[in-house]
């Protein structure tokens, strides 16, 4: 099936070794990324969202090129936060994040979607009507899966079942949701309006990076067997969204020969190496986007972005 990073291309093989809950936002996802008001994981938050008060051009620019210094730190009050605040919030997104998102679509596509969305759900609006048989399905998988838990720990008992199941488990999670986040976030990954959202541009407004890369002879050891577990899920991102039917091992191939095309045309496919300290500087980095703009960039506490729109879509 295409949604599952390319490992296999049979839709029938998702319904037997995974829940299909998953699979319809994750098609959602790759035909709007980007989308501002179409796409699901990770959705910014504008202006008003963070309760600030509305645009001054007489102290700030639309694009955040230009920020005066009180009002700088008239919003480092509303969304500055401690070091440790920031580790602790970064840690529960990494963690619980998953679960979060699947039971009341937190981080999702708020603007759309009312209070208390759930992919559990059949009635949200993340599905169609003719979808509703398989969410029940799905979400009663997921009940017999929970219920053989409850029934592990009460055989087996809590810490046990904990060890050797439900931290390894949320370990797992934490990977997932840690490698998306810093896929699809950065203060130089373009948002777009409606106008202008095509799905060539969304598909090219991720990072591909290197799971826990960094330099010398210990960051690329690390690279090479974080990449070769993963399959690639991490460096290869931009192809799986331009072509979501290649496999996991086409994927280096077909990466080579798009890199080359897009820098061709001065589009830098590669963002920072994906570790906890980038998931940490995203984290202070991208704190909202403007309400108005047809591409708009994150801006930092500080209300300033890290690139502008320079050119007419």
């Amino acid at each position: 099936m295409e949604n599952i990073g390319g490992f296999t291309c049979y839709y029938a093989s998702e319904k037997l070794i995974l829940t299909v809950l998953r699979a319809f936002q994750h098609k959602l996802h790759h035909a709007s990324t980007s989308h501002l008001t179409k796409d699901q994981p990770f959705v910014p938050y504008t202006r008003e969202e963070w309760g600030l008060d509305p645009l001054n051009l007489e102290k700030e620019d639309l694009a955040g090129s230009w920020v005066s210094h009180d009002l700088q730190e008239v919003f480092q009050e509303v969304m500055e936060y401690s070091p440790v605040w920031n580790i602790v919030s970064l840690t529960g997104q990494l963690f619980i994040g998953w679960w979060a998102y699947l039971l009341a679509d937190v981080k999702g596509q708020h603007r759309n979607h009312p209070t208390w969305t759930s992919h559990f759900l059949p009635s949200s609006p993340i599905f169609t009507p003719y979808q509703s048989r398989q969410v029940i399905m799905s979400a009663g998988g997921v009940a017999i899966w929970f219920a053989a838990i409850f029934y592990a720990i009460h055989t087996f008992g809590f810490l046990p079942v904990f060890r050797t199941y439900i931290a390894p488990y949320l370990w797992m999670t934490h990977w997932l949701v840690f490698i998306t986040y810093l896929q699809h976030s950065d203060p130089l990954l373009p948002k777009y309006e409606a106008s202008v959202f095509t799905f060539a541009r969304g598909a090219l407004s991720t990072f591909d990076r290197e799971l826990m890369g960094g330099p010398g002879i210990f960051g690329k050891v690390c690279n090479y067997v974080c990449a070769t577990a993963t399959h690639g899920i991490c460096e290869t991102h931009i192809t799986h969204h331009s072509c979501s039917r290649i496999p996991h091992y086409h994927a280096w191939e077909a990466k080579k020969s798009i890199d080359e095309l897009l820098k061709r045309h001065g589009i830098q496919p590669q963002g920072n190496p994906a570790t906890w300290t980038e998931a940490l500087r995203i984290l202070r980095e991208c704190k909202f986007v403007e309400s108005e703009g047809e591409v708009r960039f994150y801006k930092n506490a500080k209300g300033q972005a890290a690139r502008v729109p320079v050119f007419s879509l």
